[in-house]
């Protein structure tokens, strides 16, 4: 299934949602994405289902407000042209919110989420922002959750564009040791980001094709 943490306008608090053909229904379930990936396979397709039965609310995915699908309690290891990173919790947001106007340059991979089933119960595309010195600045993790089970066991293709220009292109192989090797159960976050983008100016237009776990777009030092 495929998910989403969004906004909801009718209550203004994040909200777990599925998204089904452009649509993101509203889950009737209180909890979080993690809170549902670590009680297993079975619950959440249970969960899912609700959803789909019974939305509490329809929103055009569009005009959603998409969050982080998951929020990090821990440091959020990143592997990086063969070295680790650690990246602060606080560092992470949604497709949707800002990029600091600090951002220089990204470097983008696919984030694997820890859950009942496993270190990798489910994928979401993810981006790291780096300053002009080097140092990490955000990590964008989203919009959607993929699980495990509609990801094909094959490399998936990325890569990012300003405008039409390409500026970098690379693969990501879910079934990676680095991803699947860390805890399960806890909704633990671990990231692979093999696509480097050369420098990037503020107002640039960063757009992320993630393969089948989705594309999104952001503007560097955009405030909406």
């Amino acid at each position: 299934m495929r998910w989403v943490t969004y906004l909801s306008p009718s209550g203004g608090g994040e909200r777990v949602g599925v998204l089904d053909d452009g649509d993101v229904l509203g889950s009737p379930d209180p909890g979080s994405l993690a809170d549902l990936l670590a009680a297993g396979g079975e619950a959440l397709a249970a969960a899912g289902g609700r959803a789909s039965a019974a939305p509490i609310e329809i929103i055009v995915e569009p005009e959603a407000r998409m969050c982080a699908p998951v929020r990090p309690t821990a440091l959020v290891p990143a592997l990086i042209d063969g070295e680790v990173w650690e990246i602060h919790p606080e560092l992470v947001r949604g497709a949707d919110d800002a990029v600091l106007p600090a951002a220089r340059s990204a470097l983008v991979g696919l984030a694997a989420v820890s859950g009942g089933d496993g270190p990798a119960s489910a994928y979401t595309p993810a981006c790291l922002w780096l300053d002009a010195g080097g140092a990490a600045v955000q990590l964008t993790l989203g919009p959607v959750l993929t699980t495990a089970d509609e990801v094909p066991g094959a490399p998936l293709p990325l890569s990012a564009w300003v405008d039409d220009r390409e500026v970098g292109r690379g693969i990501a192989d879910p079934a990676h040791e680095w991803l699947v090797s860390g805890p399960s159960g806890t909704g633990g976050v671990r990231v692979l980001l093999p696509v480097a983008t050369p420098s990037l100016d503020e107002n640039d237009e960063l757009f992320v094709d993630a393969g089948v776990l989705g594309t999104f777009e952001v503007r560097v030092g955009s405030q909406v």
